[in-house]
């Protein structure tokens, strides 16, 4: 069977994406066609100092994306793969929205075009915001094939390395039909999860990605996805387009505790950001100096969003919406993005309100017994 070896670069966000047909990394041109967006991180990384290291790599010979899938061969047994490898310089860390811009558009290119025959798409990236460039995707990929996002947390040349099981497992979530409808997902450490609502709750071992209250959606055995539950979107996730767009708005996070100095606010509107979030202590409470600046910022057309600080849990929005709104059950680097896409949609106060607070004050005062209780 003819084995086809080929690396695409992306162009510059904004360029008009005009690529030459894909060309597949394949042993069986019956197999279905999966994309690989990769945005580099550990999973294609390597030490120079041993096998043991999990600290200190990075300045190692690591390997490419067509590297990894040479070294598990087995992908080629459940997909063909094409990649296209999106530049990226100074760790996942030094990041920003130009890169999930980046590769929502082309996968809207290649994944959602009436024509297209590919099936899936993967992503690799480094932990450290996988997050936020999957959580900008996920609200901007605008079909419902799926959208799995992986990565590693030791290093390709370590004695154990984590990241060839998370590639092949990203790859079986990619082609399986039972991965389509649910939004986009998280495949790591033998699990999978919602991007919508997943975080890394460590900075150091494999298993990190997660999301506490919703819990996982499955599991893998064998290398293959199992689901817990039949497809389904998480509650409230908006969709935003972004076909045109090439930068977002400014959105700063705040820390909310004691002794909160609410001059920071202003200072980071004055610095150009068109909103702000807060992580509030305990169900996002927000100081009254803080609170006073949210109100005077909203006369202003600024909006402030309160996240729990807790690692999960929810703020409550008030009986009657005043300046402050409350993020729901999506944690704070989520809120920031989800207010940038909001603003750069155009959505007045109102609006913006309602894309985060809408499902769950209809869950909390619409029944008869809210109404007679708090009304």
């Amino acid at each position: 069977m003819r084995l086809t070896t080929i690396t695409l670069v992306a162009m510059a966000l904004g360029s008009t994406l005009a690529f030459a047909d894909l060309e597949w990394v394949t042993r069986n041109e019956t197999l279905p066609k999966v994309l690989i967006c990769s945005a580099g991180g550990t999973i294609l990384s390597a030490s120079n100092y041993s096998r043991l290291d999990n600290i200190h790599y990075g300045a190692g010979d690591g390997p490419t994306a067509l590297d990894l899938i040479n070294t598990v061969s087995e992908v080629l047994d459940v997909a063909q793969l094409a990649v296209i490898q999106f530049p990226v310089t100074g760790g996942s860390a030094g990041l920003n929205s130009s890169l999930y811009l980046n590769i929502t558009q082309h996968l809207n290119q290649y994944l959602c075009s009436p024509d297209s025959d590919i099936v899936g798409a993967i992503m690799f990236h480094g932990t450290n915001t996988l997050e936020e460039t999957a959580f900008g995707v996920d609200l901007t990929f605008n079909c419902s094939k799926p959208f799995i996002a992986t990565g590693a947390m030791r290093p390709d040349s370590y004695i154990s390395p984590d990241g060839r099981s998370n590639f092949f497992q990203a790859v079986a979530a990619a082609v399986s039909p039972a991965s389509a409808n649910r939004g986009g997902l998280i495949a790591f450490n033998d699990r999978i999860t919602s991007i919508y609502y997943s975080t890394k709750v460590d900075a150091n071992t494999p298993d990190t990605f997660k999301a506490l209250e919703q819990g996982n959606l499955g599991a893998f055995l064998g290398g293959q996805p199992y689901y817990y539950f039949g497809p389904s979107f998480p509650v409230g996730r908006p969709y935003f387009n972004v076909t045109d767009t090439v930068e977002l708005p400014s959105v700063v996070i705040l820390y909310g505790h004691q002794g909160f100095d609410a001059s920071l606010m202003y200072a980071a509107v004055a610095n150009g950001a068109k909103g702000l979030v807060i992580f509030g202590p305990g169900a996002a409470a927000l100081s009254p100096s803080a609170n006073e600046a949210a109100e005077d910022l909203f006369a202003k057309g600024i909006p402030t969003v309160a996240v729990a600080r807790p690692v999960t849990g929810t703020g409550v929005p008030d009986l009657y919406p005043n300046a402050v709104i409350f993020a729901s059950y999506i944690g704070g680097d989520q809120a920031r993005i989800m207010l940038q896409l909001a603003i750069n949609a155009g959505y007045t106060l109102d609006e913006i309100r309602s894309v985060f607070e809408s499902p769950l004050r209809d869950a909390l005062y619409t029944s008869p017994a809210s109404q007679e209780y708090y009304y």
